[in-house]
């Protein structure tokens, strides 16, 4: 029945193909700030979404993924709408947007890759990449809108992990333990930088040495 109010799941099912990467906790975190509100008055005390939820469920998404809008910008626009106003953000002409920087090779002979490469190459949506950018687990390189193949790596990485059942914000995590073992290396490093500096060679055998260490104590906790 069209009007028929939809448990969580078959929300998920229907949004999907649109939002690959839509999540149980995406919506519950979408509920918590406000933005979607669906019924949970039933006896069983589940979620229950109207029609009138998805749409506003959708709304929220694609503005998202299209127009770049954190979430106080999408409040402010359903609260317009509610009240019957056109929203706030679409009552300016439109501005012609800026153009994509160009992929460039740096001077060492490193690739960086445009935004539409990050997520083109990957496989990974636009949603997770600004979610995981938000944790700054990946970010474009300093002083410029341009990003590493490093970028590239952690975005299927992230994917494929969520389709393990994994939660996208779980790679901080990660993110954290590579900043530890990154401050370790740069600490071994320092009594070098107080000469001439650390040859390539020295800081190669010193990351290779802390990622063989990591990948041991981490097959050490799995079995």
């Amino acid at each position: 029945m069209p009007g028929a109010a939809r448990t969580i799941g078959r929300v998920l099912e229907m949004i999907r193909p649109e939002f690959p990467d839509i999540s149980v906790s995406k919506l519950r975190y979408l509920e918590a700030e406000g933005l979607i509100a669906p019924d949970r008055q039933q006896p069983s005390g589940y979620r229950r979404f109207s029609q009138e939820d998805v749409d506003r469920l959708l709304y929220v998404l694609r503005a998202q993924r299209d127009r770049y809008l954190p979430l106080k910008v999408i409040r402010e626009e359903l609260e317009a709408l509610d009240r019957g106003e056109p929203p706030p953000s679409l009552e300016a002409p439109e501005e012609e947007p800026a153009p994509e920087p160009r992929a460039t090779t740096r001077s060492n002979g490193q690739a960086l890759l445009t935004r539409r490469q990050v997520l083109e190459e990957s496989g990974l949506g636009e949603a997770s990449l600004i979610q995981l950018e938000r944790m700054r687990v990946i970010q474009p390189r300093r002083g410029s809108q341009l990003y590493g193949r490093e970028a590239v790596a952690l975005a299927a990485s992230a994917k494929k992990l969520v389709g393990y059942g994994m939660d996208l914000r779980q790679m901080r995590v990660l993110h954290q333990a590579a900043t530890m073992e990154a401050a370790l290396v740069e600490q071994a490093l320092e009594q070098y930088r107080r000469r001439s500096g650390p040859p390539p060679e020295v800081v190669f055998d010193l990351y290779k040495i802390v990622m063989q260490a990591h990948a041991a104590l981490l097959h050490g906790q799995i079995n």
